[in-house]
C-alpha cells in the first residue's frame, strides 16, 4: 500500500517517448479509417476515380498495426493494446482477402465493409485509450 506522501515513479524518459510515438500511430491510424470510409463512399456515391485512391491509399498504411505492435511492446503498454493490435492487422489481412478473392468469396465479400467497421472502434479504442496511459507508471 503506497504512503499518502509517496509518488508513483513515472517512466523512463525512453518509455514514455515509445508510448508518444504509439499514441500519435494509433491517432493517424484512425485518421487513415475515416480517410478510407470516405473514399470509398466518394467513390460508390460522388465519382469512381476514387476507387483508385481508395485501393492504393490501404497499401500505404496497412502495416502500420505492426508498427503500433512494436511499439506497445517497447512502451510497456497493457497486454490488451498489444492484442488489439494485432487484431487491426489481422482485420486489415482480412480487408485485403476480401478484395483480392471476392469473385470467389461471393457473398463472404460482404464483409469488406463490416470489417471496415470493426476497423473503425478498435482503432478509436486504441488511440484513446493510449492517449490515456501517456505517460503513466509503466
Amino acid at each position: 500500500m503506497l504512503e499518502i506522501n509517496e509518488k508513483i515513479p513515472l517512466p523512463p524518459p525512453r518509455v514514455k517517448i515509445w508510448r508518444y510515438m504509439f499514441i500519435v500511430l494509433a491517432w493517424v491510424f484512425f485518421a487513415f479509417i475515416i480517410v478510407q470510409v470516405s473514399l470509398a463512399g466518394l467513390g460508390l456515391f460522388v465519382n469512381g476515380e476514387h476507387w483508385e485512391m481508395h485501393r492504393t491509399l490501404a497499401q500505404y498504411f496497412a502495416l502500420l498495426p505492426v508498427g503500433m505492435l512494436v511499439l506497445s511492446f517497447l512502451g510497456k503498454l497493457p497486454v490488451h493494446l498489444r492484442w488489439i493490435c494485432l487484431g487491426l492487422y489481422l482485420m486489415i489481412v482480412a480487408q485485403f482477402l476480401t478484395v483480392i478473392y471476392s469473385s470467389n468469396l461471393g457473398i463472404l465479400s460482404a464483409l469488406h465493409p463490416v470489417i471496415a467497421l470493426f476497423l473503425f472502434w478498435g482503432s478509436l479504442f486504441t488511440a484513446k485509450h493510449a492517449h490515456n496511459l501517456g505517460g503513466k507508471k509503466a
